[in-house]
């Protein structure tokens, strides 16, 4: 199992048109909504994954299997749950995740592709736990950028100008 968390001040939550508490407030209610709605916490778990698969595969790990064992993991207590929390606590916006991250740098692609070797260097990571670490974080700060961006402008608005970066 691996787990994390994070504190985020509301000052450095603020956006553009929105304060930190008010974007603190919505990524603590979007939060509360995938608790209470499993076909919202499927969406809010694939945010999750948005950041945890680009990890798993530049370490040369199987993203499937730690996919599945994530999503096994949410819905082990009879209803698919989120994998993140986040709450507000004081002036500042708290998030929590735990899932299992089976992950290795020793086996399989991970020392024999010279890409994935390379990731793990740059990363300076030296153990399966650090690796875990590492990911796990990554879900978690990519499920706090796709809840702040459905909190405030909305994900299509963020998505379209980032397909029309590349167009032009």
């Amino acid at each position: 199992m691996a787990r994390a968390t994070c504190a985020v001040a509301f000052e450095h939550l603020a956006r553009k048109g929105f304060s930190g508490e008010a974007v603190a407030a919505g990524v603590a209610g979007a939060s509360a909504f995938a608790q209470a709605d499993p076909y919202r916490a499927a969406t809010h778990n694939k945010g999750i994954f948005n950041g945890i698969d680009p990890v798993l595969l530049a370490t040369g790990n199987d993203w499937r299997a730690v996919e599945a064992g994530g999503h096994a993991f949410a819905a082990m207590k009879g209803t698919y749950s989120p994998l993140a929390t986040w709450h507000v606590r004081g002036e500042t916006l708290c998030g929590t995740i735990e899932l299992p991250m089976a992950v290795g740098i020793v086996g399989g692609a991970s020392k024999t592709h010279p890409a994935a070797a390379k990731c793990l260097e740059i990363m300076g990571i030296s153990t399966a736990a650090e690796l875990a670490a590492v990911v796990t974080c990554a879900g978690l700060a990519s499920n706090l950028a796709a809840l702040a961006a459905l909190a405030t402008e909305g994900i299509q608005a963020g998505h379209m100008r980032l397909h029309q970066k590349r167009v032009k």
